[in-house]
């Protein structure tokens, strides 16, 4: 079994964010900081659903399903109903004990910097730079929701370590109906988020390759 850990590809983390009360969900979520901030306090805090609020579900699924390299059919039907909570409680407990086992701190006490917001491709991004972590500085990539508030992507912050494995994945789908969902979440999610990534910049030349490779099987797909 294929097992990658987000933990072992981007160490990232967010400020904690130091007020007097809890903002609502949709007013935590109104900035790119606030989405980074609230996903990261809610891993710290054990609340799978408030970190699930402020993911894009579906580059969620997406990225559990190459660390778990669980089938097609059942990546298919997380896309489409989501990941459970239960799962994603797991996982998110996995990764805070994880890193803070790592770095000698809980991921909601690093320091998070001003978004610079960009274009790409007709849809709204904001690059969220990162520091204070072990290893070098990152950056977490989130995208505007219809509603104007904001979601981390997780397929767009993680592209430098995972694009090879999304790229080898998608090779390997076959074509029944739950492929077919799962190259409808290429289009709709993967080729967004790779366009942003390499808008961002801060990948790399090799992560552009493999991410422009991507984008040319999905375009040979929907010719």
């Amino acid at each position: 079994m294929r097992k990658v850990t987000f933990l072992g590809v981007v160490l990232i983390a967010v400020v904690s964010a130091s007020c007097s009360s809890t903002p609502e969900p949709d007013e935590a979520l109104s900035t790119p900081e606030g989405a980074v901030v609230t996903w990261f306090e809610a891993i710290d805090s054990g609340d799978a659903e408030a970190a699930s609020y402020a993911i894009h579900p579906e580059s969620l699924a997406l990225i559990l399903a190459i660390e778990n390299d669980i089938s097609t059919e059942q990546l298919a039907d997380h896309l489409s109903a989501g990941v459970p909570l239960e799962i994603q409680s797991s996982y998110w407990r996995s990764f805070s004990l994880g890193f803070t086992d790592c770095a000698a701190r809980p991921i909601s006490t690093l320091s998070v910097g001003r978004a610079d917001r960009f274009v790409s491709e007709g849809e709204d991004f904001a690059s969220i730079p990162i520091s204070g972590g072990p290893g070098s500085d990152s950056v977490v990539i989130a995208r505007m929701r219809a509603d104007g508030t904001w979601e981390v992507d997780m397929v767009a912050s993680l592209g430098d370590g995972f694009s090879k494995l999304l790229l080898e994945r998608y090779d390997e789908l076959g074509s029944d109906e739950a492929a077919a969902r799962v190259r409808l979440a290429y289009v709709e999610v993967v080729a967004p988020s790779m366009w942003a990534a390499m808008a961002d910049g801060s990948f790399g030349e090799t992560f552009a390759t493999t991410a422009l490779t991507i984008l040319a099987r999905i375009a040979e797909d929907n010719a």
